[in-house]
């Protein structure tokens, strides 16, 4: 395996633009990301891509179980681009790498040229939105925390937060943080082309036990069933949400609402 000058690919990345990296990223994707029908757990390395508040650090727990801990590598965008030699630590690359990565960052541009596992999950747009409302509120450590404590749920959906504003497109399409116009189609269609073409498997929250079963069943392995990680607790329930409320989240995140029906689809259809 050809080594990475990781500081050397740093400096590329920061020159480029957000279109460009997610270019050369889904480039890469495309040629080295294994199909469903061969994934294996032989293939090297995996790369779950943690999309906020759709259960992953649940399905993290689940899938660190395939592998030996000194083998996994927990690392999020912003800590990777100050420290970019993690990955490099040991003799050996990690084989399973976790954490909230979007389509255009770094990681991409350190991964071996060799074949790879891609996995990510969605999650219904309206219910992410809500439980991210209440995982702010809840979680003291969230540099947020302090600036939505005291904020209703009415002051919070009109935030600028990239999270809010169909977070998941963006971040799938590698537009998370660019200030470029797009309709939501042309968003949504971006955003499509890289789970159709750069992912091994994307499955929905709402299906996190079929998304198990297929691992096991294509792996041969046994996943043992815990308790859910990293839950919030509910300042606001779901059938609290008015229709006016209701009627915005589904304005601003028209995309993610394609995107994921198209998902919801897509994965029902797998068989075990």
């Amino acid at each position: 395996m050809d080594k990475i000058d990781n500081n050397k690919a740093l400096g590329q990345w920061q020159r480029n633009s957000s279109r460009e990296n997610q270019q050369i990223n889904s480039s890469f994707l495309h040629k080295h990301v294994c199909d469903f029908d061969d994934l294996s757990v032989a293939i090297n390395p995996w790369i779950f891509s943690h999309i906020p508040k759709t259960a992953g650090t649940s399905l993290e727990n689940y899938l660190s179980q395939l592998f030996l801990i000194q083998d996994i590598v927990h690392v999020n965008a912003p800590d990777l681009n100050k420290i970019p030699e993690v990955l490099n630590l040991k003799n050996q690359f990690p084989r399973f790498i976790a954490g909230h990565h979007p389509m255009h960052g770094l990681l991409y541009q350190l991964l071996p040229k060799q074949k790879l596992v891609h996995l990510a999950l969605m999650r219904e747009p309206i219910a992410r939105i809500l439980s991210y409302y209440n995982y702010l509120k809840s979680r003291k450590t969230h540099a947020l925390h302090d600036s939505v404590l005291g904020m209703d749920f009415d002051t919070f959906i009109q935030q600028p937060m990239v999270e809010l504003n169909n977070g998941q497109s963006r971040r799938l399409a590698g537009m998370l943080h660019s200030d470029e116009k797009i309709s939501d189609h042309e968003l949504f269609k971006c955003a499509k082309n890289v789970i159709d073409n750069c992912f091994t498997l994307v499955g929905v929250t709402e299906k996190i036990e079929l998304f198990v079963q297929l691992i096991e069943n294509k792996c041969g392995v046994t996943i043992n069933r815990s308790e859910p990680k990293n839950s919030s607790n509910k300042s606001l329930k779901m059938n609290e949400i008015n229709s006016r409320q209701l009627e915005l989240i589904q304005k601003n995140n028209a995309a993610d609402i394609m995107l994921y029906d198209y998902v919801f689809e897509k994965f029902s259809n797998l068989k075990v």
